[in-house]
């Protein structure tokens, strides 16, 4: 790619700065807070079209496979990360669909996505259980266990106001208030559920269920609300600099979404994470890129739509490579040995397999950091030919993140990576 402008410049040069402080430095840890020195993290990184797969998946398997040129950003790291192949939602057949059971691996109502399975374990021990970010639209791909859809965040500059910017005074009593206000209402609620349940008949009890999962959902998420109500949002030595050229400029957003995810890591705002790249038709801003992102995705093996695409999915994987680099440089400091990429699993992937083919078979699967024993790039092809369920490498990522599970949603085992 050509240098990038002055202003666009600058910004990643103070971004770069910030980030290369020492360990909390820049970060206030609030009073009595648990600091998560034993606490492991998780940052689920998708693009929704996924990538175009010759150009993604090795051709040679073990430690010293060849990298491909998507994957190319990724030479310095080798021994920190494992790429896969052969593994999907075996269930998932639904072309665009399997964006949104990225992270589920199967269709249903109430199906909690890996994340927020997480995020419920980790709860709020952190200002927020779980934080989502999206750049160029939104990654449709994290459920509550109360089938609710979580939205992410469209610009990482809303990101910055959530985790650093300090309330207002008049923003923390209206919150106060709304916190008293919900809770009555719950309250009524939940007594008026009790009544009903006396009077239901059996086929109205599993939807009664469900509601009161909700309630109780809501309430716990007042409770963690009212926690963090009054405690100081940390102080970093960190401003976001210039404006992009709009939602495309990948160049200004992405990086931003990345710098932000480990500040946030850095100062236990949060330990569960997704970051996204939508799925659009608009022309994304990098050197070489002049046709809309959907249709580069359907490129019918033209040379020069092939070209483009492989700017854009090398640049996701730069995008990758730096943040996993970043914590790798992060000493844990007073936390304990080793750094941030020891304590945090960084996962690439995305519910499209071959956009042009609207396939969600042969998933792209890249898995760095969180103390993992990484081996390379992995054929998951079973015995019988057949992929291997995704939801095997999701169960033992939470198992690693603490979360007692045998099986995710239908897994068949667990992935070795010990």
């Amino acid at each position: 790619m050509s240098s990038s402008p002055p202003a666009r410049r600058s910004f990643l040069k103070a971004a770069g700065i910030t980030i290369a402080l020492p360990m909390m430095e820049s970060v206030a840890t609030p009073a009595g807070k648990n600091d998560g020195g034993d606490a492991m993290r998780m940052v689920c990184i998708s693009p929704t079209l996924g990538v175009y797969p010759k150009a993604f998946f090795p051709k040679s398997t073990g430690a010293n496979f060849e990298l491909t040129p998507t994957l190319k950003p990724l030479e310095n790291l080798r021994g920190d990360f494992t790429v896969c192949s052969n593994m999907d939602h075996p269930a998932i057949f639904s072309g665009h669909g399997g964006i949104s059971t990225f992270l589920t691996g199967i269709r249903g109502g109430n199906v909690v996505s890996m994340d927020q399975l997480a995020a419920e374990y980790a709860g709020y021990q952190t200002r927020f259980p779980s934080m989502h970010v999206a750049v160029g639209g939104g990654m449709n791909a994290s459920w509550t266990s109360s089938g609710i859809r979580v939205r992410e965040l469209g610009d990482p500059r809303d990101m910055f106001d959530q985790l650093f910017v300090p309330d207002s005074a008049a923003a923390i009593k209206e919150r106060e208030l709304r916190i008293q206000e919900q809770g009555s209402i719950l309250d009524l609620v939940r007594e008026q559920a009790k009544r009903f349940a006396r009077r239901t008949n059996p086929a109205d009890r599993q939807n009664l269920e469900e509601y009161l999962t909700a309630i109780r959902d809501a309430e716990t998420k007042l409770q963690g609300m009212q926690r963090w109500a009054n405690v100081p949002k940390p102080k970093v030595n960190y401003q976001p600099e210039g404006h992009p050229h709009s939602g495309q400029d990948y160049e200004f957003l992405a990086p931003m979404m990345f710098d932000l995810i480990l500040l946030a890591i850095q100062s236990d705002s949060s330990r569960v994470f997704t970051a996204g790249f939508g799925m659009h038709n608009r022309m994304i801003e990098l050197d070489g890129v002049s046709t809309g992102y959907h249709s580069l995705s359907h490129h019918g093996n033209r040379p020069d739509i092939l070209r483009q695409l492989g700017i854009i999915d090398n640049f996701y994987i730069q995008q990758m490579a730096r943040f996993v680099q970043k914590l790798k440089d992060s000493p844990l400091g007073n936390r304990g040995d080793g750094t941030l990429l020891d304590k945090t699993m960084v996962y690439f992937g995305s519910g499209m397999g071959d956009a042009a083919r609207h396939s969600n078979r042969d998933l792209p699967v890249v898995l760095a950091g969180g103390g993992f024993r990484h081996q390379g790039h992995v054929d998951c092809k079973t015995s019988g030919g057949d992929a291997t369920p995704l939801n095997n490498l999701y169960t033992t990522m939470l198992q690693k993140f603490g979360v007692e599970i045998e099986s995710f949603n239908g897994a068949t085992g667990t992935f070795s990576l010990s």
